[in-house]
């Protein structure tokens, strides 16, 4: 009788042995953002430095440089004139400046950037454009990916 209880264990085991090699879903840094602790909206015009901490959402403009703690996403029809420096930065509107990202820069298919792009972590989604250089402290890789996710992208192959 023991040998049937050790046997139905090494059962039960087996697959926490082979969990190790399941593929754990990647997300986006976008994705774990509850709320944006700052907004500039559409139709704002923001002139100056902009200092701070937290998630900030641009959807009007800015003009100047930036130093944020935290995360920056410029939606689609916002502007940024100025240096900008963030953890996290995810473009889908226009840049005019240098971009430095402490972790992660994100490039979606409406962005226009012209100036330098540096991170650790540099994605460009198909169709986004951008005119300078590109520098990666650790000299990691940039990937570049076509979205699959949301309205409008295209579907994986089936």
């Amino acid at each position: 009788m023991p040998e049937r209880n050790q046997s139905a264990d090494a059962i039960v085991k087996l697959p926490k042995y082979f969990k190790k090699w399941q593929r754990v879903p990647r997300r986006r840094s976008t994705d774990k953002l509850k709320a944006f602790s700052t907004q500039i909206g559409i139709g704002i015009h923001f002139q100056g430095a902009l200092h701070g901490a937290g998630s900030y959402l641009i959807q009007g403009e800015v003009i100047g440089d930036g130093d944020i703690e935290g995360t920056v996403v410029l939606a689609a029809g916002g502007n940024w004139k100025g240096d900008l420096t963030a953890d996290y930065v995810q473009i889908a509107g226009r840049v005019e400046g240098d971009v430095v990202a402490r972790s992660k820069i994100e490039l979606i298919s409406t962005s226009v950037v012209t100036g330098n792009l540096s991170a650790p972590l540099i994605a460009i989604e198909e169709g986004s454009t951008y005119q300078g250089t590109i520098n990666r402290p650790r000299k990691t890789q940039v990937t570049r990916y076509t979205e699959r996710r949301g309205k409008g992208g295209p579907k994986p192959p089936s």
